[in-house]
């Protein structure tokens, strides 16, 4: 019965695993020849953004005790806001995920990830990365270049799948860790 939990726990692990597998590129929508409502590619965005924070790891003194919230800032027009509104308070380990929803780019106080919406102007998104540079933030997009902006982690859409790019060094110089299993599903994008 020694090996019992710890069979458990791996079990766990694997179905967890497999769980981001599946909404990270297995069984995401196809969209048609007229293309997805926003919405719908926008609650899609907002699952990779919830299994992001999952696989990632923030330094401790990023969090005021072991049981507070990820601060997750999204910067969007009102379709962004409101696919993302059905992940505020999902739970991320001992964390629950706590969203703050903005028209524009303000200071990233007590914010650890920050999501800007393919909808914001250039001024804003230079202001968002500004505010996020040399901090321990996991900045997501879904805008052109985001990476090489300063961005560390974009989503988009090829052949009509959604897929999603990182930057790892970017994240290790903002004292971030990344899973490994979120980096093979990934594609890697160097300096």
């Amino acid at each position: 019965m020694q090996g019992r939990p710890h069979k458990i726990k791996r079990c766990s692990r694997i179905c967890r695993f497999c769980t981001i597998l599946v909404l990270l590129g297995l069984c995401l929508p196809r969209m048609g020849a007229a293309g997805a409502p926003s919405l719908k590619a926008d609650s899609v965005k907002a699952a990779f953004v919830l299994n992001f924070a999952r696989y990632t790891q923030w330094p401790d003194h990023s969090f005021s005790s072991p049981t507070a919230p990820i601060e997750l800032m999204v910067i969007g027009g009102d379709a962004t806001h409101q696919a993302f509104a059905a992940i505020n308070g999902k739970v991320i380990g001992s964390r629950k995920l706590r969203l703050r929803f903005m028209k524009t780019a303000e200071v990233a106080d007590s914010c650890h990830m920050m999501f800007i919406s393919r909808d914001v102007d250039r001024s804003m998104l230079s202001g968002a990365l500004a505010a996020a540079a040399n901090r321990p933030i996991l900045t997501v997009g879904d805008i052109p270049n985001f990476i090489r902006d300063g961005g560390i982690i974009n989503i988009f859409n090829k052949n009509n799948r959604f897929h999603f790019e990182i930057q790892p060094e970017a994240a290790r110089r903002q004292g971030l860790k990344l899973s490994s299993r979120l980096l093979k599903l990934a594609i890697i994008v160097g300096d």
